[in-house]
């Protein structure tokens, strides 16, 4: 037995609530997957790029349905999550987006861990009736992560508001919820709401949205396989429903178009402190451009920096002002790792051997640090001066490689080429080492060009070999 307001009591509770959630909205998951969530198409899309959405971020969807908004977040290069609490709408949800972190669960209680992601969204997900929502999303963003939530707007007021009549026969105290669900779309209430806790740089958008049938069986039926509809069957019976949609629909056809309910929706878009100060007008930039100006994508790398660092880099402030471009590069990077089995001590000889004939001390300082980590000090020097000695003979003829790639990429020949399978690599390593070498070189490049200098406490905490072997570029 337990005491009534006890925790197992209101584990009760919650687990009773959402197996209601997915009766309402899961019973025709197949349905409202195929028949109406893909004219959500254009919200999501506009939210999407109004969070700027990109390559390498960690984005988790809340109240992820039958998982579109998921599958478009992977789509734009985002590693992808999501939550629902109908596990028949979880379902639909992974098989359309496999790669992606899909979860059963409870808006207010999220399984994921402090800080986890970049992006936070909600389609429609989060109501004025479960405000507390917002402070679980707070708490798994990341500092300076964004959050992107639509509500339905000023519905009396839209062209297609005639679509959503059919949801009226629910009984009266169910009609009066959806008006308080409904409410973060009242002026004013969204943005007070998102302040409440904590967020900051809050703003309103209007969001494109309409819903599209080829007609009224095809309306009445994408209506029915919703949750607000599923209310209004329990008071009518499912035939009724149908039956009145139809009729409600019947009145809207037009030759050759396709019944089209345009609706308000509001999006709201906002930020999440950092943990970190934000740069100052007076602090050094680290290169010769002025201090990146702030933005989500800028404090994500600063604060990635002083988590795994303790202090921010300087080729971090410089990249703050294309980091959707840095995150792309680096993926490129990993992918070449990958297609040529290249471990820490083979990429440290790889970047060591570029950087040093590049000239660039920065990567020379970074990578030559990491080599002297994985096989030490001494040998690190030496790649970094050129001498090999201490390497095995397949990894000599890869410095070598590297060098001759960066010294003069047309003068390279076959024989050379043949050196590198003599040794054991074939020619997908080759490709996979070659264009990690010019992928490098062009992080280099930017570097250099732009006057980034090298942290002052990066080179402290190198190897006194390593540091003193470094002779070349900025200091």
């Amino acid at each position: 037995m337990t005491r009534p307001g006890s925790a197992e009591t209101a584990a009760e509770t919650a687990s009773e609530q959402w197996a209601l959630v997915d009766e309402g909205w899961g019973r025709e998951a197949v349905a409202f997957a195929t028949l109406s969530e893909p004219a959500n198409c254009r919200e999501y899309v506009a939210l999407h790029q109004l969070l700027g959405i990109e390559a390498g971020q960690e984005v988790l969807d809340v109240a992820c349905g039958s998982g579109l908004a998921v599958e478009l977040a992977a789509a734009r290069g985002a590693t992808a999550a999501g939550l629902d609490a109908s596990a028949r709408l979880v379902a639909i949800a992974r098989d359309r987006a496999p790669e992606a972190d899909i979860r059963v669960g409870d808006m207010n209680a999220l399984p994921w861990g402090d800080g986890t992601f970049d992006v936070v969204t909600s389609f429609r997900g989060i109501w004025g009736t479960t405000p507390d929502a917002v402070a679980e999303v707070r708490r798994v963003l990341r500092p300076g992560g964004r959050v992107g939530l639509t509500v339905w707007g000023h519905i009396k007021d839209s062209p297609g508001a005639w679509a959503l009549e059919p949801f009226t026969l629910a009984s009266r105290e169910k009609v009066a919820n959806h008006a308080a669900m409904v409410s973060l779309g009242r002026p004013g209430a969204g943005e007070e709401l998102l302040t409440a806790w904590g967020f900051e740089d809050v703003h309103r958008h209007e969001i494109p949205f309409a819903w599209e049938f080829a007609d009224p069986d095809h309306y009445a039926r994408a209506l029915a396989s919703t949750g607000p509809a599923y209310e209004a069957i329990q008071a009518v019976g499912e035939q009724a429903f149908l039956d009145h949609a139809r009729e409600v629909a019947a009145s809207r056809v037009r030759a050759g178009l396709p019944l089209r309910a345009v609706i308000f929706v509001v999006g709201y878009v906002a930020t999440k402190p950092l943990d970190v100060p934000p740069p100052h007008d007076d602090e050094p930039s680290g290169s010769f451009l002025a201090p990146t100006p702030p933005s989500p994508g800028a404090e994500r790398l600063r604060q990635d920096d002083v988590d795994e660092l303790g202090y921010v880099m300087n080729a971090s402030r410089l990249w703050g002002r294309m980091p959707g471009t840095l995150d792309g590069l680096f993926g490129l990077l990993s992918q070449c790792v990958k297609a040529g089995r290249l471990d820490q001590r083979t990429r440290g000889i790889l970047v060591t051997a570029t950087a040093s004939t590049l000239g660039d001390a920065y990567c020379s300082f970074a990578w030559g640090g990491k080599l002297a980590t994985s096989a030490g000090a001494d040998l690190a020097a030496g790649v970094l001066l050129g001498d090999d000695t201490g390497l095995d003979p397949a990894e000599q003829v890869m410095a070598s490689w590297a060098r001759a790639v960066t010294r003069d990429a047309n003068g390279t020949t076959s024989t050379d080429l043949q050196a590198l399978r003599d040794v054991g690599y074939d020619d997908d390593q080759i490709m996979a080492i070659t264009v990690f070498i010019a992928l490098r070189l062009a992080f280099s490049t930017v570097n250099d060009a732009l006057g980034a200098t090298p942290d002052a406490e990066l080179v402290a905490a190198l190897p006194a070999a390593v540091a003193d072997a470094v002779t070349w570029g900025r200091r």
